[in-house]
């Protein structure tokens, strides 16, 4: 009798341990979570579609400064995209800096005396997911708006390791981000930025004029990655002007060789102001007036959340 017992709990938990990871055991979920990381206690929200495989695609989404996290959630639709395609999105919240905005550490002047590794904290939270949905290490990718864009582009230079292609939206690199800039692989970067941007300024701002710091301006920032992956051809497009009362256009231009499947493309929104193309939402997600303004009125020609996307899906494809 003890024999057929032992038989039959071994059963069970061979049956038990072969569903332990399967897309069952995913339960969806939407809302927000908390992280202890350098003894902090950081918040995120996570978005998990229904039905979730395993070895899915992770997006890690960064909201701009005195954004939140609920915010991009709201306005770049991500989740429905998450839905659509079986990946899990998450998107991090920032903290309090000394003029009491939210924010990412990029290395901003007037963040100069600010202690926190939002890097280190990404890193954290992105070994956290990949565990614990048991998601793809080679299909991790980050994007963000405004300051989340320009920490998309200190992951790319820091953490290559762990994300496939980053795609920041009216983000920069800061003069010591890309003076600085040593990835461990190449690594493909996705680009939108207005010419007539006044926050992210389109010609960059290398005396410090608004007190931001120094950063590049976006053609110099382009050629750096474009050299970095070697590429050696390059391709422009307008896009169809699907909305002339915008005021913008967009020409589009793609980088990329015969040796390979990297690519950087950059989205030039010519008229265009601090946005997040396709974006319609409501004023209560924005502390700050004048970001707000900005992002309600730009280009209506494309839905960012879905370029991005199509961008990513290049390097799942062909992995």
């Amino acid at each position: 009798m003890n024999k057929i017992i032992l038989i039959y709990l071994a059963v069970l938990l061979f049956l038990f341990n072969g569903s332990l990871f399967s897309e069952s055991n995913f339960l969806p979920f939407t809302g927000e979570k908390k992280l202890t990381h350098q003894e902090l206690e950081r918040s995120y929200f996570l978005h998990v579609p229904e039905d979730l495989q395993e070895n899915a695609p992770l997006v890690v989404v960064i909201h701009g400064y005195t954004g939140t996290a609920e915010g991009i959630m709201k306005y770049s639709r991500m989740n429905d995209l998450a839905d659509e395609n079986g990946f899990v999105v998450v998107y991090p919240q920032g903290t309090v800096d000394s003029q009491e905005n939210t924010f990412f550490n990029v290395g901003y002047s007037f963040n100069a005396s600010s202690k926190v590794d939002d890097v280190a904290y990404i890193r954290a939270l992105v070994i956290h997911l990949q565990s614990t949905y048991q998601t793809s290490t080679e299909k991790t990718f980050a994007t963000g708006m405004s300051n989340g864009g320009d920490m998309s582009y200190l992951l790319a230079c820091t953490s290559s390791d762990l994300f496939r292609a980053v795609a920041p939206v009216a983000g920069v690199m800061m003069k010591e981000t890309l003076e600085s800039c040593n990835p461990q692989r190449p690594i493909p970067i996705f680009e939108i930025h207005g010419t007539e941007d006044k926050i992210s300024v389109f010609e960059g701002d290398m005396e410090d004029r608004d007190g931001w710091g120094a950063y590049y301006d976006l053609p110099s920032t382009i050629d750096f990655w474009v050299a970095e992956n070697k590429l050696n051809h390059k391709e422009s497009i307008q896009l169809p002007d699907k909305d002339r009362g915008d005021g913008s256009v967009i020409i589009f231009d793609r980088y990329f060789s015969e040796d390979s499947v990297n690519e950087v493309w950059f989205y030039k929104v010519k008229g265009g102001t601090h946005t997040w193309p396709g974006w319609e939402t409501d004023i209560r997600w924005w502390k700050n007036p004048l970001i707000w303004y900005y992002l309600r009125t730009g280009n209506n020609d494309i839905d960012t959340a879905q370029e991005v996307w199509s961008f990513f899906r290049k390097y799942i494809s062909e992995e």
